[in-house]
């Protein structure tokens, strides 16, 4: 151990030993307060972190531990220790107030294995421009898998900065508006009173109900007076927010005994002077995920291949229609005729067409798994040895890709942009791009595990049999953000997506 070059184990170390780091900090310091980190404190954070980025890329030819942290090897167990804490996030009811493991956000070994994660993805970004701009040959094919990786990881990388260096400089502020009455005070979550720069006045509260009573759209018709000399007459509802002087207002909320007869209205403002550096990271990764997937695809090969070996192709035609049919079949939101108010967003179906092709895809992936693993298929032989007869005939499919993993490509590609889909329509809903829902908390489980398969799959000497129950357990953590989630007692009361609110 310890001895050049270095494997997995000492990349488990590594993440252990910041994990060791991380409870003596919590022991020593208490959680990570998040709050000290307003503006300009964030922007000094930010400019020192990317430095210590710089600096780590300029030492690693001399420094061999340096160089190790943006390998495979290094990146593998970071992933792996992001999806148990994770896990255990999504497990346990998270709690502003909350100690330890209640309240993961401000847990040190929480923070400092992602902040692991966020070096490392700096430094493969520097890695791939510099290989980008050093290389001979100029066309658009050479290009196009550096520029891939360096969407997914830059802006991944992005999201994850901004929106955690950002979040201190948020502002999500409750205001109860009366008919007939402007009020310019709103609340903070701990129920302190502050004084906005903007007046709203309720004109008239708009609810529009099914035929069994459950909301089916309600609004607000409100006039906004700013300091500047505005005078705005608009109507708020869900999923369609309003814009003034740097302020999005949502509808939140109304007397819910009262109904369509409300004469009140809860409206949420928010303020979010980190969103373009943000959402710059989300649209590069869905930039990326897009190219990914489409690289992924089989196309001239799958036809010549298919025509070659009809019944191959056919059986797995079959395999997938049967997991598609059954994730359509399985996914009653599709059928509902009575769509709460949060779901009624121009991002639902994209979002949803989304996730119910990735499901299939994976679920068909899940069930080769299985049948290889079955069959005694995937021996640690070779590579190429996890092909079983299934797939076999495919394997010429793509150059760089068996069927399996071609598959989980495209699978992934397809989780990444449901879930960045759902961080937009979220933002338009609910005023926040990401808040560790226990649903999104479970999105980023299965992301991050399925990403394990991934880099798995990249090693030269990986074991294919452990990379397919790596797949078959990322299948499984898939379940829990599909439909576990609604038994979660940790989810109960606290999601948003289990839609038992009116919002």
């Amino acid at each position: 151990m310890w001895t050049k070059p270095y494997g997995m184990k000492e990349g488990f170390l590594i993440g252990g030993g910041l994990i060791l780091a991380g409870l003596m900090l919590e022991l020593s310091v208490g959680p990570v307060d998040w709050d000290a980190f307003r503006w300009p404190v964030n922007g000094i954070v930010l400019a020192g972190f990317l430095a210590l980025i710089a600096i780590i890329f300029l030492l690693r030819k001399r420094v061999y531990g340096l160089k190790f942290i943006s390998t495979y090897k290094a990146a593998i167990p970071a992933l792996i220790y992001a999806v148990v804490l994770t896990i255990i996030m999504g497990l346990t009811r998270q709690t502003v107030d909350g100690t330890w493991l209640n309240n993961m956000l401000s847990f040190w070994p929480f923070v400092l294995i992602y902040v692991y994660i966020a070096v490392i993805l700096g430094l493969v970004v520097l890695s791939k421009l510099r290989r980008l701009v050093k290389q001979q040959d100029h066309s658009l094919t050479s290009h196009l898998s550096p520029l891939i990786s360096i969407l997914n990881h830059l802006g991944l990388f992005l999201a994850m900065t901004t929106a955690t260096l950002g979040n201190a400089d948020m502002q999500r502020l409750k205001m109860i508006t009366v008919k007939g009455e402007p009020e310019w005070r709103a609340l903070t979550s701990q129920q302190q009173i502050v004084e906005m720069p903007i007046a709203i006045e309720l004109k008239e509260f708009i609810m529009e109900t099914y035929d069994d009573g459950s909301p089916k759209r309600f609004a607000s018709d409100i006039q906004i007076l700013t300091k500047t000399g505005k005078n705005i007459q608009t109507t708020v509802e869900v999923n369609k927010p309003v814009e003034v002087d740097g302020w999005k207002i949502y509808q939140y909320g109304y007397d819910t005994q009262m109904g369509a007869m409300s004469q009140t209205s809860i409206l949420e403002l928010v303020s979010d002077p980190w969103l373009p550096l943000v959402y710059t990271g989300i649209y590069m990764m869905l930039a990326g995920a897009l190219l990914m997937m489409l690289r992924a695809i089989p196309w001239r090969q799958g036809v010549q291949q298919a025509r070659k070996h009809p019944k191959t192709a056919s059986l797995l035609c079959a395999v997938v229609a049967a997991c598609f049919f059954c994730v359509h079949h399985f996914m009653p939101i599709l059928h509902s005729d009575t769509l709460v108010p949060a779901l009624q967003s121009p991002w639902f179906k994209p979002h949803i067409i989304a996730y119910m092709l990735a499901y299939t895809l994976m679920a068909s992936a899940a069930l080769i798994a299985l049948f290889q693993l079955v069959r005694g298929m995937g021996k640690d032989h070779s590579p190429t040895s996890h092909l079983s007869p299934l797939t076999s005939h495919l394997s010429p499919l793509t150059s760089h890709l068996s069927p399996l993993t071609s598959t989980v490509f495209v699978g992934i590609s397809l989780i990444t942009i449901g879930m960045l889909f759902g961080a937009l329509w979220a933002k338009e809903a609910w005023g926040h791009y990401w808040s560790w829902d226990p649903k999104e908390t479970w999105a980023a489980i299965t992301w991050f595990a399925y990403l394990v398969y991934v880099h798995y799959r990249q090693l030269p000497t990986h074991k294919p049999r452990l990379a397919l129950w790596v797949l078959l357990i990322s299948f499984v953590l898939l379940q829990m953000c599909w439909w576990g989630i609604n038994y979660l007692p940790s989810a109960q009361g606290s999601s948003v997506h289990v839609y038992s609110m009116p919002s």
